[in-house]
């Protein structure tokens, strides 16, 4: 099926953009304060420029404002409840890195929805958004990768880890050529949902901690994380 190679190959990018960073051997804090502000960059590009406005001018705003109402929820829950200055043997950063595997999985799902409702529409629609998606995860890649580096986990297991969430992007074509016909509602409920996440990721956990480190490196990195999605986007 034409749809699944096409996710198939946008979700690999996420590993192809981890495996750009594994040739570097040193870190200190100002990299990891422009890879963090890189991340809240990228991760603000895409809800502002791909995900809320699909959920909101492409379908009824109801349901993209409940799912990035309910997104934000959740990880102010998690966040209230959650250790992540200490505990459980994991390092801030560890549990940094996996938190943004979380965000960006939950994203993949509703972009590979997006790829199933672009092969429906026209001929090369689905191509087209396969490309935009692969392009996007190749910078969300290294942003995954990069605080999981910065905390010593294997590469072999960043790479597992990678390829796992790769495969949420065929998961969600496959889902949404089985729910397009049963329930469309759904799309713009999980584009909200995914923007809520990785608002609140950015928000709350990447920019702070980024800032920290080293406030000039953080906002260059913004910058380039912006600048990335926007060439994405509209190129």
């Amino acid at each position: 099926m034409e749809v699944l190679g096409l996710s198939v190959a946008a979700g690999l990018a996420t590993v192809a953009g981890a495996a750009l960073l594994f040739g570097r051997r040193s870190w200190n804090e100002r990299n990891l304060a422009f890879f963090l502000g890189l991340a809240a960059g990228v991760m603000a590009a895409v809800v502002a420029l791909n995900m809320m406005p699909s959920a909101l001018l492409l379908y009824p705003v109801g349901p993209g404002l409940a799912g990035l109402a309910l997104g934000l929820v959740l990880m102010g829950y998690y966040g209230r409840f959650a250790r992540l200055e200490g505990g459980g043997g994991d390092t801030p950063l560890m549990r940094l890195g996996l938190l943004i595997m979380l965000g960006i999985a939950l994203h993949d799902l509703p972009e590979g929805m997006a790829i199933a409702l672009g092969e429906e529409l026209k001929g090369r629609t689905g191509l087209v958004i396969a490309l935009g998606v692969g392009v996007h995860n190749i910078p969300e890649g290294m942003v995954m990768a990069a605080p999981l580096l910065m905390a010593g986990m294997p590469r072999r297991q960043i790479l597992g880890r990678c390829l796992l969430v790769a495969l949420i992007t065929p998961l969600g074509a496959l889902l949404g050529a089985a729910l397009l016909g049963v329930a469309p509602g759904i799309m713009p409920v999980m584009l909200g949902l995914a923007s809520g996440i990785m608002a609140w990721l950015c928000l709350f956990q990447l920019w702070p901690q980024a800032v920290k480190r080293d406030g000039g490196r953080s906002r260059w990195g913004f910058l380039a994380g912006v600048a990335i999605i926007i060439l994405a986007t509209f190129l």
